[in-house]
């Protein structure tokens, strides 16, 4: 269903991504981390992974130990927006080649 709702906003709707929602989405996500961070240091746990890599085997045993995994998951985070924000920086792309010069 969220893969739907997504589909269903940017076609339907004409919601889209932006810089500004990317920005926001970052701080954002990265205030939530610091309250999970909180969080599993209260109770032990290991919510989002964010106070030690997991204890089997995972795509996390690739990175560096913690913290500077978190940088890692990031920087992949702001690659794959990139990679999802293409079509639309194509679509603006082309929009702005028809338009005429003033």
């Amino acid at each position: 269903m969220l893969i739907t709702s997504a589909i269903y906003m940017t076609t339907i709707e004409g919601f889209r991504p932006t810089w500004q929602t990317f920005t926001r989405v970052i701080i954002y996500l990265n205030l939530y981390m610091i309250a999970v961070f909180g969080l599993n240091q209260l109770i032990g746990s290991n919510y989002l992974f964010v106070a030690r890599k997991p204890p089997g085997p995972a795509l996390l045993d690739a990175p560096p130990e913690w913290p500077v995994y978190i940088l890692y998951m990031e920087g992949i985070g702001l690659v794959m927006f990139l990679l999802l924000y293409l079509p639309f920086a194509f679509k603006d792309w082309r929009a702005e080649r028809k338009q005429p010069a003033t």
